[in-house]
């Protein structure tokens, strides 16, 4: 949990060679025989450092056997030993191996070679590594007569997490993001566990980040922007937690690919192409969802399709018949090995939702009333390549469709181009550097009413909103990091992006430095200061919506923080962060919770905001078999602070969140978790949204999830769980306005929001 860790398993390679003879040769006299030519066992020219999966704590073993091509290259990969997830990275670096040929005399011949790959879980004490540890230099191949009496040939490799992309982030892995309660699998839903991350309302996915409002944070699958990661409301993610490896959030000066936010980013990432047949799939009381996935051409490409589906509008439909809640997603992957260290992929996915209600009025007619109407997809194919010399490069393309249903039957559209490239190159073994350009072209569209059917004022809102135009944003980008010792990282990026909206044109340049900074055995300080910035856009995130020409130029957010990490006893880490967040110029329902309207043609420029506090986690692997977590966040957010006016408490500040959860095994494959969140309520302002000084509290609001599994295990890693869990068991309502008449007042409140699911989960 928190920041993925990197470790220092280690991996032992097996090489045994198996040479292939000539054609028999003809007879010749005993004193006329030539002696055989010499033959060479192919030698290992580059290893590739394999990653450990993420959130695994075992070890294990995978044993490969690969033909080595007549140019070095490896060819066909077939698994002799091991099970997921330890195989996909192990057939990955075993595909990026680079051999000198094995020759019988002086002619390259074809060649197997086996692989043991050997995993050892990382301890938790120790600091984790910058760099794979070298291993010992292989030894020498010796000539064969024969393949029976090849040598064998010992070559020893290091296998580590994948390096972490910037100092103060958090990572959780898949292992552990399907044990939260109240995540319900979800990657992006089990970020909340995490300090610095305010609700906006207890279940809803709309987070405050370090004071950022909800417009500044980014969503980003394997770099692809992702408008929205959840279906309406409470629902689950866009994308199917079987494709999801990991996820991480980064709170501040972030990598140097991610920009255009002024907030924070939240990036998933994607497993590693499926090396055997496998797939995973849940039945619960609203929807469905599978994915699956196979590799094909001897493993070195891979296909994989999922998909999930809601029969809640069938059920609503049967205790609500004039309410409708409908949504679907599907996912796609395919890859292929080109060859020389080069992979051609696709990664395809959209997602639909429509929620709406039939209401009577008062001419006597029904109508729908759409609360929300969405849609979009996403299209990208990239081409990566792994050199041997650690290089790591990537060309992609991505085009993509928004769709939204605003207000009556209109609608808006963005039709997306993006383009990227990047490339990355460790300078030397404690300097590495990597440097990239991105582009991405909206074509926005919309359905504008008849000038004379609306007022004035309406079309002039309607038409900042619809009217066609063209924007753009282009960023380039590059960052350095310096590791001169174990444990310490020293990251700079230099990052601006322009762009342009209807003939408006701004600049935004984003500047970030973060570091870890080993003080002790155990202690490591943290420190991170950045500047994001990003074009006006509406408060709520909603596809294909946003302001045109730029009105009010950019939004800034300035962002430092500092604080330690340390390696505490019984396998557990802390970590305390203090951080003062400054922003500029955004967009934000706090300002005025009256204020959210698509007739107001130019957003009203926002006074500064700041967001300053502590944060406190806690954690101990879930995953385990008693694991746990404790999460804290200490912080203010105010508006205002500008000449001349006076600031005030912004009406979304929560002064504490704190959460605390824990995860057991119980034996027999039977796990429970549970988690237990509590935070204070928002300002009460009175009636009036801008008071400088409130009222009071309104009453802090307590929440408890629980999740139990049964799980049985079949063939090497197949399984099938039965799983109940559930959001808010406590059924707590959440007050979110009071209003008083002299002395009497009276509490409006949203809820209770209970989610009980109970289900099945299988995998191949």
């Amino acid at each position: 949990m928190g920041r993925r860790r990197r470790s220092a398993p280690w991996c032992w390679a097996l090489a045994s060679c198996v040479l292939v003879l000539a054609s028999p040769r003809t007879s010749l006299a005993d004193d006329e025989v030539p002696p055989p030519p010499a033959l060479v066992a192919p030698r290992v020219l580059g290893e590739v450092t394999p990653d450990y999966p993420a959130g695994e704590t075992r070890d294990a073993r995978v044993l490969l056997e690969v033909v080595v091509e007549t140019d070095g290259a490896p060819g066909e990969l077939r698994v002799l030993e091991g099970v997921e997830p330890f195989v996909t990275p192990a057939r990955a670096a075993a595909r990026r191996y680079r051999f000198a040929p094995g020759r019988r005399g002086d002619v390259a011949i074809r060649a197997r070679v086996r692989l043991l790959f050997t995993f050892t879980a990382p301890p938790r004490r120790a600091p984790p590594p910058l760099e794979p540890t070298p291993g010992p230099a292989p030894a020498p191949a010796a000539p064969a007569v024969a393949p029976a009496d090849a040598r064998v040939e010992d070559v020893t490799v290091t296998g580590v997490r994948s390096k972490t992309t910037s100092p103060t982030e958090h990572r959780m892995g898949r292992a552990e993001v399907r044990i939260v309660p109240g995540a319900f699998g979800d990657a992006f839903r089990a970020i909340d566990i995490l300090p610095g991350i305010v609700p906006t309302i207890s279940g809803l996915p709309y987070y405050y980040v370090r004071g950022a409002p909800p417009s500044t944070v980014g969503y980003f699958v394997d770099e692809v922007r992702v408008p929205y990661v959840f279906h309406f409301a409470l629902g689950p993610s866009v994308i199917q937690p079987a494709l999801i490896d990991e996820v991480a959030l980064h709170p501040a000066a972030f990598p140097g690919r991610y920009g255009r936010y002024a907030g924070a980013i939240v990036a998933g990432k994607t497993r590693a192409p499926a090396s055997e047949l496998r797939g995973e799939a849940q039945v619960r009381v609203f929807d469905a969802g599978a994915w699956v996935e196979t590799p094909f051409a001897d493993g070195r490409g891979s296909v994989g399709v999922g998909g999930r589906y809601s029969y809640s509008a069938a059920l609503f439909s049967l205790v609500a018949p004039k309410t409708s809640i409908d949504y679907r997603d599907f996912n796609a992957r395919a890859s292929y090995e080109l060859g020389g260290g080069w992979r051609a992929s696709a990664l395809t996915f959209g997602s639909y939702d429509l929620a709406s209600q039939v209401r009577s009025f008062e001419d006597g007619i029904d109508r729908e009333v759409v609360f929300f109407a969405s849609e979009f997809y996403r299209l990208d194919m990239r081409l990566d390549r792994q050199g041997a010399d650690g290089s790591v490069s990537r060309i992609a393309a991505t085009l993509g469709f928004d769709r939204s249903r605003v207000e009556g039957s209109r609608f808006a559209q963005d039709a997306i181009v993006g383009v990227r490239a990047r490339h990355g190159v460790p300078l030397s073994a404690s300097v590495d550097v990597e440097a990239g350009v991105d582009t991405m072209v909206d074509r926005y569209s919309g359905d504008l009413p008849s000038p004379f059917a609306v007022t004035p004022t309406q079309y002039e809102g309607a038409l900042a909103f619809f009217s066609p135009r063209v924007e753009t944003a282009t960023g380039a980008w590059a960052s350095a990091s310096w590791h001169p010792t174990r444990g310490f990282d020293l990251t700079g990026t230099a990052r601006a992006d322009v762009f342009t909206s209807d003939g408006a044109v701004a600049l935004g340049p984003s500047p970030r430095v973060s570091m870890r900074v080993p003080v002790s055995r155990r202690v490591t300080f943290l420190g991170a200061l950045g500047i994001g910035a990003q074009p006006p856009a509406f408060a709520i995130p909603i596809p294909a919506v946003g302001y045109r020409r730029l009105p009010g130029g950019l939004g800034y957010g300035y962002q430092k923080s500092a604080g330690f990490e340390a390696q505490l006893p019984l396998d557990a880490t802390a970590r305390v962060v203090g951080f003062h967040h400054s922003y500029f110029n955004l967009r934000d329902i706090a300002r005025d919770t009256g204020d959210l309207d698509f007739q107001e043609p130019q957003p009203v420029p926002n006074s500064p905001a700041q967001a300053y506090g502590v944060e406190l986690f806690v954690s101990r692997k879930l995953s385990g078999r008693v694991g746990g977590f404790a999460s804290y966040t200490f912080s203010r957010s105010e508006i205002g602070s500008g000449p001349g006016e006076i600031a005030r408490v912004s009406p979304f500040d929560r002064t504490h969140v704190f959460q605390i959860g824990a995860s057991v095994d119980l034996g027999r494959s039977w796990r429970a978790s549970t988690r237990f969140l509590t935070y204070t309520g928002w300002p009460d302002l009175g009636p009036s949204p801008r008071a400088v000084l409130p009222r009071g509290r309104l009453p802090a609001f307590v929440r408890l999830d629980a999740r139990i599994e049964k799980r049985w295990r079949w063939r090497k890693a197949g399984y099938l769980s039965f799983v109940i869990e559930a959001l808010n068991t406590t059924a707590s309502k959440e007050i979110i306005k009071r209003e008083c008449t002299g002395d009497l007042c009276s509490d409006e409140a949203i809820g209770p929001v209970v989610v009980p699911s109970v289900g099945l989960e299988g995998a191949l």
